[in-house]
């Protein structure tokens, strides 16, 4: 998975001129500015999207293209009551690319939906949704809601704070110094989180992906770190552990991993199979960690 900075975005912005220079021998540029909006609607075929932070109360939006033949590509922008809406449409075969740059007012309600095209935003403050096919969502430096959904593209969030509820089949999940509440699943994908900060309970989990959650700080909400076939683990990073734990496995399929001693250990059965859940409290009962797989490794590492 790539890794965003300020720097790289800017380098994006230099290279995507270029490239559709290059592609086409001249690119195609088309803009339009509106109003304040709560919202901005992008829907995308291929078409990358970089959003920032506009310095005035205006919407601005400028679109680069090189598609060829010059007329199968079109881009669209309206304005309705609450929200701007942009599209792209094609007309027959084609090659080429399009991005997108919006600059836009901090607060507004962005949703992106694109089969292959990428997401990228930076220094904003609002709720953010994304849908993509294999299109990846990069996001630094900004606060608010974050709803984000891919089939094989992969989410990477750096310095950001809020609510996250992303999802991935085949992609990856990558976090690093995060805070606030944390809904994030994948099917074969890996979720890597690390210097998180817990502010609300929270869940990191995979199918067949492996788990790894590092904390900035020790957890004081309930946290749930689980597999079925890879490796679950949660890292302490140093800081004091606390709570009571349990750690779940299929019983002499999984295997378990912890520095302390268990105080109970229990076979249970689900879905046909047996399982083991250990547990053990160390200062206090809350709040309530989980670390579970079914054949793979369930670990705790103090860090």
């Amino acid at each position: 998975m790539r890794t965003i900075s300020k720097t790289t975005i800017c380098l994006l912005l230099a290279l995507a001129v270029m490239a559709t220079s290059t592609l086409a021998g001249k690119h195609r540029e088309k803009s339009w500015t509106f109003d304040k909006k709560e919202s901005i609607r992008i829907k995308t075929i291929s078409g990358d999207c970089i959003v920032k932070k506009s310095k005035t109360d205006r919407i601005e939006v400028e679109v680069i293209s090189s598609y060829s033949p010059r007329n199968s590509f079109e881009p669209k922008a309206r304005a309705t009551g609450r929200a701007v809406r942009l599209s792209e449409k094609m007309y027959g075969s084609n090659s080429g690319s399009s991005t997108w740059y919006l600059s836009v007012p901090e607060g507004t309600e962005i949703e992106f939906s694109s089969a292959s095209g990428d997401l990228i935003i930076a220094d904003m403050k609002g709720d953010f949704s994304a849908e993509t096919a294999s299109g990846d969502v990069q996001i630094e430096n900004c606060s608010g809601e974050f709803e984000f959904s891919t089939a094989s593209g992969d989410i990477e969030m750096i310095d950001c704070q809020g609510v996250f509820e992303m999802s991935t089949a085949s992609g990856e999940i990558e976090m690093t110094t995060c805070r606030g509440e944390f809904d994030l699943g994948t099917a074969s994908g890996d979720i890597d989180a690390v210097d998180i900060i817990l502010e609300f309970a929270s869940s990191f989990s995979t199918a067949s992906g492996s788990v790894e959650v590092t904390l900035a700080e020790t957890a004081e909400f309930d946290l749930e770190v689980s597999t079925a076939s890879g490796r679950a683990t949660l890292d302490y990073g140093g800081n004091p552990i606390k709570g009571s734990f349990e750690f779940v496995s299929k019983d002499r399929r999984g295997r378990i991993r912890c520095p302390f001693d268990f105080e109970d250990e229990r076979r249970f059965d689900r879905w046909g199979d047996t399982y083991v859940r250990k547990t053990f409290t160390r200062d206090g009962d809350e709040p309530h960690i989980i670390i579970e797989t079914a054949s793979g490794r369930a670990t705790l590492s103090e860090g």
